[in-house]
């Protein structure tokens, strides 16, 4: 079991934004779980990952696609799925949930 608080956790720069990792585990070892903070400058061109993906809003705003997400949405996308293009014009903090992805591939800008 892992487990972290969010206060007691830091704040990194990473691809578009900043990421507080929560639970983090080497690739084919787990899950990793995260807290993204995006700004009006954030814009991920369309992407997948071999992995599943789920992004739950908890202040702001998120586009992704055509799509806009508000506070206290929940997105699922399943692995290779393509998406995006990803912005938060107005800001953004989402928590992160990413089945079997590596740190390292979380480090990206999605």
């Amino acid at each position: 079991m892992q487990t972290a608080h969010v206060d007691q956790v830091e704040k990194v720069k990473t691809g578009q934004g900043m990421t507080k990792f929560l639970v983090s585990n080497d690739k084919g070892e787990g899950a990793n779980v995260m807290i993204r903070y995006w700004g009006p400058e954030t814009d991920i061109p369309v992407h997948s990952h071999p992995y599943d993906e789920m992004w739950y809003v908890l202040e702001g705003e998120v586009e992704f696609g055509e799509e806009t997400f508000t506070a206290g949405s929940c997105i699922y996308i399943p692995p290779d799925v393509p998406y995006g293009p990803t912005r938060a014009p107005k800001g953004a903090s989402l928590l992160r949930y990413a089945g079997g992805a590596a740190t390292e591939s979380s480090l990206s800008g999605s």
